[in-house]
């Protein structure tokens, strides 16, 4: 166990490189956004139940304009951009991160690659569909490709991992860092799964197959990209990564398979 923590924090860069204006304040204002966040996604899962607006036609509740535009564009990336902008600091600031051979883009495709390994179950049936695909459905390729970048990777990165994660290590240390933000970043999930969910992710209103289906895979998959951020502070490799996970689900859902 020593030597796992030894070589966890080996060469890593400490909390002190980077710059904090005031954590308690910045921390506090972040920890209440994210729970308001949650109540924001529960209301918004209400709304598309009532009134679903799927994108051209997809399969995935995750694919409906209430989620991505709502839930997800606005109150988890342009929302929580603006908080920073308030604490004082610069857009650019959120792309910071250490100088190493992490960076290069060998690493970058690597941590692509593995994303989408470990969501290839879904390469058959979409190899399929892109034999038989027609004029009408490159638009929604082209939208299951952007989609899971612009609302996941980058807000769920640079909320959960860059500005919260960043600070209640400030506070705590490391390893609540990692502990807390996964939980909150798993709990966000937990609303439009109990509402909408009708697949591996659960099933809508049965709090168990949610529980197994999304928030516990979501709590590790939020432990690993935790770690990363906490081992290398590399943004760029946690954006190719969970672009990776979620590009292949997005596609299905856009070519109408479902899971």
């Amino acid at each position: 166990m020593s030597k796992f923590l030894k070589w966890i924090t080996k060469e890593r860069v400490e909390i002190d490189e980077i710059e904090i204006f005031d954590p308690s304040k910045e921390l506090k204002v972040l920890l209440a956004y994210s729970l308001i966040f949650i109540g924001l996604v529960w209301t918004f899962a209400l709304v598309q139940k009532a009134y679903p607006l799927p994108i051209l036609n997809a399969a995935s509740f995750t694919d409906d304009v209430w989620y991505l535009l709502f839930s997800k564009f606005i109150f988890l990336l342009i929302v929580p951009m603006l908080i920073w902008k308030y604490l004082g600091y610069s857009i650019k600031s959120l792309f910071w991160f250490k100088s190493s051979k992490l960076t290069t883009l060998r690493y970058i495709l690597i941590s692509l690659a593995f994303g989408i390994f470990l969501n290839q179950s879904h390469l058959p049936k979409i190899f399929i569909e892109l034999k038989q695909i027609d004029e009408t459905q490159v638009l929604s390729l082209v939208l299951a490709l952007i989609i899971p970048f612009f609302t996941a990777a980058l807000p769920e990165e640079l909320f959960y991992r860059v500005m919260l994660q960043t600070r209640i290590e400030k506070k705590f240390g490391w390893l609540i860092s990692i502990l807390l933000s996964s939980v909150l970043f798993a709990l966000f999930h937990f609303p439009s799964r109990y509402v909408l969910a009708s697949g591996v992710e659960g099933l809508a209103g049965d709090f168990t197959s949610v529980m197994v289906g999304t928030i516990l895979p979501s709590f590790i998959l939020g432990m690993v990209f935790g770690f990363l951020w906490n081992r290398y502070r590399n943004i760029y490799l946690l954006l190719a990564l969970h672009y990776g996970i979620d590009v292949l689900p997005s596609i299905s859902s856009h070519l109408g398979i479902s899971f």
